[in-house]
């Protein structure tokens, strides 16, 4: 065969810069949005504050006529007076660092009627103090960078996903083949995959992470430690015995282990260095400040969602500049205002971009959780970022971006949009329960438990199924319970004995 050329005519989508910092300002807290303002103020001479505001008309009239103008491809001669309208190759040709399925993300320009007018009373990012990283940041990052085989990255969001902020698992590994097979039928999981990529997940950091039971974390921290005589003895403790060291059954285990006194100090001294509940480490140490990014308020016909209008100043384009430039003769000059006014307009527009998107996500939360807003957590129905996605019809990752980190101040508190979304419990005969819902039901059982009898799982079990028609069996009671810190009954009568 003879070499040649070939031409072969495609197309490809790519991320433009001005797409690509829409995604980054979407997923960007409200304390990030306004480190991202304060630095663009600074090094921007082309955005600035609006003192008084436009009216709501006027600023949906300029947004839209912004995003709408025609950028030229053409460049300009030198000898010519540039328009600083034009582009030119700054705007949408500038080179790509990314493909468009490396960073996904569906964008709707539909305006939002309920979208905030100005305040004056905007308040700098430096008056607030910002939030550490989550534990399943942590470890979706440590995932994102992991080489997973077929569908094993699938398994493993559902699996941090189901870790609380202690470390562990809160459900069995068959209840979450069971919702995994539900939203993915055509693909083919097993237990055996699950374990094998839990497994892995257990040796992300923190060392004890994704275990199922404090004894089982405790072995995991203890097999990534260095094998002395020590360390194993202690695996052999607790893998065996894990009830005399809980019971502090000293006499026990030296008979056990051959330990005297001074090795059982030692062995003891090793077992405290572990930590029962890993996740904690990544727990905020600060008091950290929320800034909510939506106002919701009761009105005459129902319940009214809007920005949070104090937590952003309203931003607008310097037209001093814009008209200095039109009389400006220097081509350089001009580029590096014009470079400026892309910039500006490009924040301006990412930052309405978020604003619609989180007020989409948020009026469909507020329809779907109507009742909890109403009634409480006892009224908190089923809802998946996947409900949410086909309802708006965008990306699931677009949801989880305009979820995370995300607050919502209600008339019930503020909280962060991610806590609207639970798993449901399949009933028979009946709509499927919020694990919220379940999770409030059972302590309100509890709480009005007599002290003297307490109520066991088994109990539980059977009062829910009797007076709230919801069937769910006695090992989610316990796991539900235990998510709730709430002792078992054995546990809750010895502690009534001593309260008495």
């Amino acid at each position: 065969m003879m070499p040649g050329l070939q031409i072969n005519v495609g197309q490809q989508l790519k991320l433009t810069p001005q797409l690509q910092q829409s995604i980054k300002i979407l997923q960007y807290s409200a304390l990030e949005v306004q480190q991202t303002i304060e630095a663009t103020l600074e090094s921007n001479y082309m955005l600035e504050v609006e003192e008084e505001g436009l009216s709501e008309e006027e600023q949906t009239h300029e947004l839209v006529e912004n995003s709408l103008k025609e950028l030229k491809e053409s460049n300009p001669q030198e000898d010519q007076p540039i328009d600083i309208n034009n582009n030119e190759n700054i705007g949408d040709d500038m080179d790509v660092d990314c493909n468009w399925d490396e960073v996904y993300s569906d964008y709707s320009s539909t305006k939002t009627s309920s979208q905030t007018t100005s305040s004056d009373d905007f308040v700098a990012a430096e008056n607030y103090t910002s939030a550490d990283k989550s534990l399943h940041d942590h470890l979706y990052w440590q995932s994102d960078i992991f080489q997973w085989g077929e569908n094993e990255d699938i398994i493993a969001d559902f699996i941090i996903d189901d870790i609380n902020d202690e470390g562990y698992l809160i459900s069995s590994l068959p209840e979450l083949l069971a919702s995994i097979s539900e939203q993915y039928p055509e693909a083919t999981f097993s237990l055996e995959l699950l374990e094998s990529v839990l497994k892995t997940i257990q040796q992300f950091e923190p060392t004890g992470v994704g275990a199922r039971s404090i004894q089982e974390s405790l072995l995991l921290q203890l097999a990534n430690m260095v094998q002395t005589p020590y360390v194993v003895t202690a695996k052999q403790l607790i893998t065996e015995n894990f009830d005399w060291l809980t019971y502090h059954d000293h006499k026990r285990i030296k008979k056990m282990y051959g330990l005297d006194d001074n090795e059982l100090n030692t062995l003891f001294k090793l077992i405290q260095t572990l930590n029962p509940r890993p996740g904690r480490e990544f727990s905020a140490s600060d008091s950290e400040v929320i800034i909510p990014d939506l106002r919701l308020k009761r009105i005459k016909d129902g319940w009214l969602v809007e920005l949070n209008a104090d937590a952003f100043p309203r931003l607008t384009v310097n037209a001093s500049y814009i008209d200095l430039a039109a009389n400006l003769n220097d081509s350089e000059q001009t580029k590096k205002i014009k470079e400026q006014l892309i910039e500006a307009k490009g924040l301006i527009k990412s930052i309405h971009s978020r604003g619609e998107t989180l007020l989409k996500v948020a009026t469909f939360i507020i329809e779907k959780q109507h009742g909890f807003f109403e009634e409480g957590e006892l009224a908190m129905q089923p809802l998946v970022l996947r409900d949410v996605a086909e309802h708006l019809g965008l990306h699931e990752s677009t949801i989880s971006r305009a979820t995370n980190q995300k607050y919502m101040q209600t008339p019930r508190g503020t909280f962060e949009l991610k806590y609207f979304f639970s798993s449901g419990v399949s009933q028979y005969g009946s709509a499927d329960q919020s694990a919220i819902s379940i999770k409030a039901h059972i302590k309100g059982l509890i709480d009005k438990e007599d002290p003297k009898k307490p109520l066991s799982d088994s109990k539980l079990m059977d009062l829910l199924e009797l007076d709230k028609e919801i069937s769910v069996a006695r090992r989610t009671i316990a796991k539900y319970r235990e998510a709730l810190g709430i002792p078992s009954s054995s546990e809750r009568k010895k502690l009534n004995k001593f309260k008495l």
